[in-house]
């Protein structure tokens, strides 16, 4: 079948604006846009695309693991490169996908932290005068993004159904994005803390949309708020300085270790996929403790003695 003659670079920016800049979230956006332009266009920019091979796709793989690029890194170009295939296949440039899944490296395991009861609560109480006191107790309280919390306007805050509804995310201070990092709205119920806790933001609300502001009034920058804000109240708490998305590890930690369900968990934090959420369940109090009763065919009882056909029986009978 007759392709379509087109450069690499070309079928590149259609795809990026076709599929990435008006479909994912800024961070997202920004890091495909860096990751085109310093590891995929130097090394394919001017070829047609139908003319690339999977030995030269190899190559640029292998000269990133010679220089030490992490597998993470080497898999999101790998990721892009194919995506970018697919594009051109689907607008007639090539009529083959020079790419294997096996092109991509195993990635390490994935790690996390989180603030142990007493750290959250010196958080929490060595902050209180702070102007990140409310962020820090909604993050600590329901494990929300930053960018979720900070974009939080008033009308999403609903006292009628008694839910938070998690449905945008702020990314700078003028970009208000009308979809969270999944794409998909999600709602959080408001306990009867919570409630009191919003009606006494409300009282006070400086800002006629957003519910987190400055003392101007004005919603709070992201891409400031962790590296100044939350490592200030990490500071004056006199806890350990971690990210500010280990907030949302320690609400997901602490709500498997007191007794939470690992599929309520995934509906409260938003996961597509339960294997997100999974990471968290070998923290769960009774982890395993079930599942390991399921199977029992009442022959022990527990005083050294057996129940039923002895266990010498039952064995001679398999």
């Amino acid at each position: 079948q007759t392709v379509k003659t087109a450069s690499f670079e070309d079928v590149a920016a259609r795809w990026f604006e076709s599929k990435v800049r008006h479909a994912l979230a800024f961070k997202t956006v920004k890091t495909y846009d860096c990751t085109l332009r310093a590891n995929i266009l130097p090394y394919f920019k001017k070829i047609d695309i139908d003319k690339i091979s999977l030995s030269q796709i190899e190559e640029v793989k292998y000269k990133f693991q010679r220089e030490g690029l992490k597998p993470k890194t080497i898999n999101r170009v790998l990721t892009m490169i194919r995506q970018i295939f697919l594009f051109a296949q689907d607008e007639g440039h090539i009529n083959n996908l020079p790419f294997k899944r096996s092109l991509l490296l195993k990635d390490e395991k994935k790690t996390f932290d989180y603030f142990a009861e007493l750290e959250a609560k010196s958080l929490l109480m060595e902050n209180r005068a702070s102007d990140s006191y409310p962020i820090l107790y909604l993050a600590l309280h329901t494990g929300m993004r930053l960018g979720e919390i900070l974009g939080l306007c008033w009308d999403r805050v609903n006292f009628a159904s008694g839910k938070i509804e998690i449905t945008r995310t702020l990314h700078r201070r003028e970009n208000l994005q009308e979809k969270t990092k999944s794409g998909k709205a999600r709602y959080f119920p408001m306990n009867e803390e919570l409630r009191l806790f919003f009606l006494e933001l409300r009282k006070a609300q400086i800002s006629p949309t957003f519910v987190f502001t400055n003392r101007n009034g004005q919603a709070f920058n992201p891409d400031h708020f962790s590296g100044r804000n939350f490592k200030a109240a990490c500071r004056r708490a006199r806890v350990r300085s971690l990210r500010f998305h280990d907030m949302r590890h320690t609400f997901a930690s602490h709500f498997m270790m007191k007794g939470g369900n690992i599929f309520e968990l995934k509906e409260l934090l938003g996961h597509s996929d339960i294997k997100t959420t999974m990471v968290y369940a070998h923290l769960s109090a009774d982890h395993l403790l079930e599942a390991s009763r399921i199977v029992n065919f009442g022959l022990y009882n527990g005083n050294g003695g057996a129940t039923g056909p002895s266990l010498a029986l039952a064995a001679s009978s398999v």
